[in-house]
């Protein structure tokens, strides 16, 4: 971890002295006719140009860029995919240990002008303000072309990552965290309808707390420390004014998340579950279930799972809670060229008719797109259910509807982002929540790593 915290500190402050090595004049990218180039180009001069995008998953976007070529000779994109450098069967918490060699690299090209078109968000750190400044604002796309209808999008999705006004992040899908209650434990179901606007992770425990006397439950089956902190940071940390106060409340919450952590919670660092067929045996270890995105139709169509009453997890604000997948930064370094082909493909990329009905991205997720949601439900949702998810014994076409009013209004909730934090932050908490559940270090310890570790990267920040 040592090691680790020095190449973080290096990391920083060469982004902090390079910072202002950005090429070109700050004032002409934001200026209306720059703009308009990217927007509205002469799409002639399109032909010759190549566009570089770094992902994480090669299926991510690689059918689309085909695609796009052949539709746009002379255009040529091409796609680094680092998903070859993840071990198999890894944890959450290696893979995000194992793309840090990446994220420096992709940190070293921005601060030399030579990065990628398009970034995957999970390569990079957009939320620490010393990078920011090399991604693009894609509010400004949003806001100047007149071929993009904000009523066709999720706008929510877009706005729960912007930062001052500013959006870094281009989420194709999000994913957000149903919970569902163990239907065979009397009044929680009650108490839970109570909750139908949303929940948040406070209340939960609440619930626990109260529900457990006389029903001996675990909350949940992958709930942990940290899981509880990816909602709960923000009452210890505050990026804005430099907050940090890891004391004596953290200390009694990590006691106390620790004590309800079922066994094996930790080790995977799972945060959704999308097991069928476990749910049964679940009713007699855990009140709660958070659900997987695309499983959670199940209860609204309804079914046999003895879990019900599926509540969006929400902040104290009433915002739901949401996370991307397959998001996308703009370099700003980048051409207008480039920019006008990177904004032209991912519009491209999101119709429904260049879509394949196979795509990862079609079943995992939520799409910001309207369209495209519409028409994963009309036509991937039967056929998940039809290959062998025996829960639903009723017409599909009957319940359709219903999951698209029901699924639409969630996605017209105002939402918010369950990390605006720079990662490096998210990295320390996580390594120290680790050592901590591990028993390598105790509560007292575990916040003192974090009051110091989180402390100096702000400082390093604030310079």
């Amino acid at each position: 971890m040592r090691i680790r915290m020095i190449a973080i500190l290096l990391i920083a402050t060469l982004i902090f002295t390079t910072a202002g090595c950005s090429s070109g004049n700050e004032t002409d990218r934001f200026s209306p006719d720059y703009i308009e180039q990217i927007v509205n180009p002469d799409r002639s001069l399109f032909y010759g140009e190549t566009i570089t995008i770094a992902t994480d998953l090669i299926y991510t976007l690689g059918s689309h860029a085909n695609l796009y070529m052949r539709k746009n000779p002379g255009v040529n994109i091409h796609i680094t995919s680092y998903h070859s450098i993840l071990s198999q069967n890894n944890t959450l918490h290696d893979f995000e240990r194992e793309f840090g060699p990446v994220r420096l690299e992709i940190a070293t090209q921005l601060m030399a002008g030579a990065a990628p078109t398009l970034i995957n968000a999970s390569l990079a750190d957009p939320f620490d303000p010393r990078q920011a400044t090399f991604f693009y604002d894609w509010y400004l796309l949003m806001e100047s072309d007149p071929n993009f209808n904000e009523d066709d999008w999720f706008m929510n999705a877009f706005h729960a990552f912007a930062i001052d006004g500013q959006l870094n992040h281009f989420p194709l899908h999000i994913m957000h965290t149903p919970v569902v209650a163990n239907m065979t434990i009397p009044g929680l179901l009650e108490a839970m309808a109570e909750k139908a606007e949303g929940i948040t992770m406070p209340e939960l425990m609440a619930l626990h707390l109260e529900f457990s006397v006389n029903h001996p439950h675990l909350l949940e089956e992958y709930f942990n420390a940290e899981i509880l902190m990816r909602y709960y940071l923000d009452r210890f940390v505050d990026i804005e004014t430099g907050r940090v106060d890891f004391g004596q409340e953290f200390i009694d919450l990590l006691i106390y998340a620790e004590g309800i952590t079922g066994p094996g919670a930790g080790i995977a660092r799972r945060w959704r579950n999308s097991s069928f067929a476990t749910i049964p045996q679940k009713i007699e270890c855990y009140l709660f279930h958070f659900e997987f995105y695309w499983h959670y139709y199940r209860t609204f169509l309804g079914g046999d799972s003895p879990f019900a009453s599926v509540t969006p997890l929400v902040n104290d604000q009433g915002e739901l809670l949401i996370d991307a997948r397959f998001s996308y930064l703009l370099n700003t370094n980048a051409t207008p060229i480039e920019k006008a082909i990177a904004w032209d493909f991912l519009m491209f990329a999101m119709q429904v008719e260049h879509q394949q009905q196979s795509s990862i991205m079609a079943l995992e997720a939520h799409p910001t797109s309207r369209n495209l949601f519409h028409d994963n439900v009309r036509y991937l949702l039967p056929a998940t259910i039809e290959g062998g998810f025996t829960w639903f014994s009723g017409p599909i076409e009957e319940g359709l509807d219903h999951v698209i009013t029901a699924m639409t209004a969630w996605g017209e909730m105002p939402m918010r982002s369950v990390s605006l934090r720079p990662r490096v932050i998210d990295d320390i908490v996580a390594d120290n929540l680790r050592l901590f559940h591990d028993g390598l270090l105790s509560a007292e310890q575990t916040a003192q790593n974090l009051q110091d570790q989180i402390a100096l990267v702000l400082m390093e920040m604030a310079r």
